[in-house]
């Protein structure tokens, strides 16, 4: 259903593109395999977090929705250290399905709090 994902952030999106936009557009082409389009919005999302500072765990999901684990996981890093309150649904989240197995993955869980 990625071509429908698409279009519904389309619908959305706001006229001055936020980081959350790109994120979306990352995870999105990520995940159907549209590595060029994925790339691109990455990229954009990386630019504005050079002009205004994005939340990492933002950057983390577009990482995640390219299989980029390593990537994902310096950003989480990140989003601990700036104490990110988007870190609370990283348990729960269907979007962190491919981490729950890494070490890693429970390790933070852990660290902030969601883990015994």
């Amino acid at each position: 259903m990625f071509s429908e994902a698409l279009a519904d952030t389309e619908k959305v999106r706001p006229d001055i593109r936020v980081p959350v936009y790109w994120s979306w557009q990352a995870i999105i082409y990520g995940r159907s395999g549209q590595t060029h389009q994925a790339r691109h919005a990455l990229h954009e999302l990386l630019q504005s977090n050079q002009s205004h500072s994005v939340d990492p765990i933002i950057i983390a999901w577009a990482y995640l929705g390219m299989a980029d684990k390593d990537q994902a996981f310096v950003w989480r890093e990140k989003a601990d250290v700036q104490h990110s309150t988007e870190l609370v649904s990283i348990k729960v989240s269907p979007a962190c399905d491919v981490l729950r197995s890494d070490p890693r993955f429970r390790d933070l869980l852990r660290r902030i709090g969601l883990a015994p």
